[in-house]
């Protein structure tokens, strides 16, 4: 089977004020030393967030353990230090201060570069690496998937709120992020020289320093051998975050076994990715290839038909066709906080996220998608 590996990124929110804080020194050092297995915890944008990177993996099982065990740790160790851990898209709320940029020389030089931009940057991903064999096969995958990104989108959407109110946006974090210098939809490639020859121009504009501030939502890995997909917001349930990667193995399988000669146009991809930002499930999709609207569902299970053979093929279909049902019938993350926030408030959103964080199983909050 396929290797893959799961990037996921978490906001630490003090317990007291449920704002997003900055661990202590001794703080940090009981976090950083979380890591269960082979994976590894690092520092993210700010220093209210933290990273875990599975080791490579190979079945669902292990990559369910591994995930679930990081989160427990966490979550337990958070609270032993006065810390809530939650898996949300964007931080529902922040302080006015501005916000304490970790230590690095690349984050630093980027929130020089763009510093309104990096005094918003309290949004978490989910990051999904695919073994490839080679780059030319890589872009092979990643032209593929372009299409597909929009429903990935959509699929995984976790951040609809933003300073203390509903965004509108179903993944506030997807259109937060699309303000950085590269960012969005790749355009195909015709070779692993052409994507190589892109990132030389991008370096030379001096705004784009190396090849790791490219920030396109599916890339060839700086330093992995692998395919890079960026489009998901960080997933409440371990299941869920599951679900998503599971079948995105099943589409870079698919897309290099039996790839699509049609080139679908950038710019109505990007469409349907902004529209999958904005209504998550619950809008239509621009069906870049048919140049026509369909519903975010129809795209779904077509994303699915195209995957399918390849997720029986690794054991997933029944695992991912379930994973999908269960977001279509009672909504993604995103329509799960609305449904605890018009009850609860922020409070309670965050509240709920941190319990949620260490679930073996998805909880219905008997909303569908809004």
């Amino acid at each position: 089977m396929t290797a893959f590996g799961i990037e996921e990124e978490f906001l630490l929110a003090s317990r007291s004020t449920l704002l997003p804080a900055s661990p202590t020194d001794q703080q940090k050092t009981a976090l950083m030393t979380l890591s269960p297995h082979r994976g590894r915890v690092t520092d993210e944008w700010l220093d209210c967030q933290i990273e875990y990177a599975t080791p490579v993996l190979s079945t669902a099982s292990e990559a369910f353990e591994d995930l679930w065990a990081f989160r427990k740790n966490l979550s337990s160790t958070a609270d032993d230090l006065g810390l809530l851990a939650t898996a949300l898209g964007t931080a529902p709320q922040i302080s006015g201060a501005p916000p304490v940029i970790s230590d690095g020389s690349r984050y630093r030089e980027m929130a020089a570069l763009a510093p309104a931009i990096a005094s918003e940057q309290f949004i978490n991903g989910m990051h999904v690496h695919i073994g490839v064999p080679d780059r030319e096969t890589g872009i092979v995958a990643l032209n593929g998937l372009r299409r597909w990104l929009p429903v990935l989108t959509a699929l995984s959407a976790n951040s609809p709120l933003w300073r203390g109110s509903d965004s509108g946006f179903a993944s506030w974090r997807s259109i937060q992020y699309r303000r950085w210098v590269i960012c969005g939809v790749p355009p195909h490639f015709q070779n692993a020289d052409d994507y190589d020859s892109r990132i030389s121009a991008f370096q030379r504009s001096e705004v784009i320093d190396d090849e790791a501030m490219v920030g396109w939502l599916i890339r060839l890995s700086p330093r992995h051998q692998t395919v890079e997909i960026r489009a998901c917001d960080v997933q409440m349930h371990t299941e869920d975050a599951l679900t998503l990667a599971l079948l995105m193995r099943g589409l870079v399988d698919a897309e290099i076994s039996h790839p699509v000669a049609n080139v679908v146009p950038t710019d109505l991809v990007d469409i349907a990715h902004w529209q999958a930002a904005r209504f998550g499930l619950a809008g239509n999709l621009m069906d870049a290839e048919a140049q026509r609207n369909v519903p975010a569902a129809a795209a779904t299970w077509a994303m699915f038909d195209r995957a399918k053979r390849d997720l029986l093929r690794n054991g997933d279909e029944e695992r991912v066709r379930t994973g999908i049902r269960r977001l279509l019938q009672f909504g993604t993350g995103a329509a799960r906080q609305r449904k605890v926030f018009a009850e609860r408030g922020i409070p309670g959103v965050l509240l709920y996220s941190g319990d949620q964080l260490t679930s073996r199983e998805t909880q219905a909050t008997g909303s569908k998608e809004v």
